[in-house]
């Protein structure tokens, strides 16, 4: 009888849930899902020997001048080249979307018996979103990285709205309903 009563609440708790999307680009809830399209409004340039190029308040910005706790994103290519590299205004499929966690300090073991972990300050984490891009006609573009770095207790991952102040008019985000 204790185990029905648990299968009867459980059943209206949950269906008692709104089931619908969320559809608030504005909520950390609502992602950029694997079928929309990223549309690029004008050439970006990756610079010798880099592989990447950043964005952040819809500028195209330099690594040096990005300020990390901010929303920023970048796109990422496959060969790193000895010269510029320009990327040619097209469309893009995201075919995958992986959400990640990156760490500018972690805790530190030493080697001890004890195995205590030390901290030399607060651990900054950047919480990151790959979206792996697809084109024919730019085969070497990898991914839109976007990222913002924070305390690990006050980070979230990019609202769209976020990611779209990053991009700026440089992109257009076409999502896929």
């Amino acid at each position: 009888m204790y185990k029905i009563a648990l299968l009867i609440i459980y059943l209206l708790l949950t269906l008692s849930c709104d089931q619908h999307a969320v559809k608030d680009e504005q909520s950390l809830a609502y992602s950029i899902t694997v079928g929309s399209t990223l549309i690029l409004n004008q050439e970006v340039n990756i610079g010798a020997n880099l592989g990447r190029t950043f964005f952040q308040s819809g500028k195209i910005t330099p690594e040096k001048d990005i300020n990390i706790y901010y929303p920023h994103c970048s796109i990422t290519v496959n060969t790193i080249r000895p010269q510029i590299y320009t990327i040619l205004p097209t469309r893009f499929q995201i075919i995958k979307v992986i959400n990640g966690e990156e760490y500018a300090q972690d805790n530190m073991l030493f080697a001890d018996s004890n195995l205590i972990p030390v901290s030399d300050g607060p651990i900054i984490t950047g919480l990151v979103t790959y979206y792996y891009l697809q084109s024919a006609d730019e085969p070497d573009v990898r991914t839109l990285e976007c990222i913002q770095w924070d305390s690990l207790y006050e980070n979230n991952f990019l609202t769209i709205s976020e990611t779209r102040e990053s991009l700026g008019s440089i992109f257009t985000l076409q999502l896929k309903l």
